[in-house]
């Protein structure tokens, strides 16, 4: 009996040690699966802000109704000088003027796609106002023939590019708050005085010829 004694006891002794063994380690996995500490993670990463902001994503893509306004109005300039560059290919002038007016239509096209991107308002009152007083002058010039309409088309060119000018200096450039937007601006107004001055230069030459 003393023999059995003996055996038994070591016996008893590991399997003893190997539970304990196996309820510490359910005391570990069960800390390591509590939602607590998940819970905890998940807000600090919140509180961190690991992720994107959204905020500063739609304020980059969106345009303030002044600075649409302003982006409608030089839509409405682009629109006027690619329609009256093609009335005057249309009306036949020849040469360095209608070299002159297929560049009208090509740049002021490119521009006029990179303006709607940054969100032009078509329907701004000043847009609207522009493109109103636009559609009259066209009107005014397509009365004309020949040569003519050779030298009046090139004498509105000037005068165009001109007041362009003026109203990029003193509304549509001020007006652009996002730095792509005024990026755009400023590189357009470069443009437009290039084109200022080689209508200048047509207008001091022949009318086309």
């Amino acid at each position: 009996m003393n023999h059995i004694k003996r055996i038994a006891t070591p016996a008893l002794l590991a399997i003893a040690i190997a539970s304990l063994t196996a309820c510490g380690n359910n005391d570990r996995n069960d800390a390591d699966m509590d939602p607590a500490v998940t819970d905890t993670t998940a807000d600090t990463a919140a509180q961190t802000g690991t992720g994107m902001d959204p905020a500063l994503g739609d304020n980059n893509n969106t345009a303030n109704p002044d600075e649409a306004a302003a982006l409608g109005v030089l839509n409405a300039i682009n629109e006027h000088e690619i329609a009256t560059s093609e009335q005057a290919l249309a009306k036949g002038v020849t040469g360095p003027v209608a070299d002159y007016a297929r560049m009208m239509i090509d740049q002021h096209g490119q521009n006029r796609t990179q303006t709607s991107a940054l969100g032009a308002d078509a329907d701004a009152q000043d847009a609207q106002a522009q493109r109103q007083q636009a559609e009259q002058e066209r009107a005014a010039l397509d009365q004309l023939e020949g040569e003519a309409y050779s030298k009046a088309y090139v004498d509105a060119m000037v005068k165009g590019h001109g007041d362009a000018l003026t109203a990029l200096d003193q509304k549509l450039i001020p007006a652009a708050e996002r730095e792509e937007v005024r990026r755009h601006l400023t590189t357009t107004r470069e443009h437009v005085a290039q084109h200022l001055e080689q209508a200048r230069a047509l207008q001091s030459g022949t009318s086309g010829e």
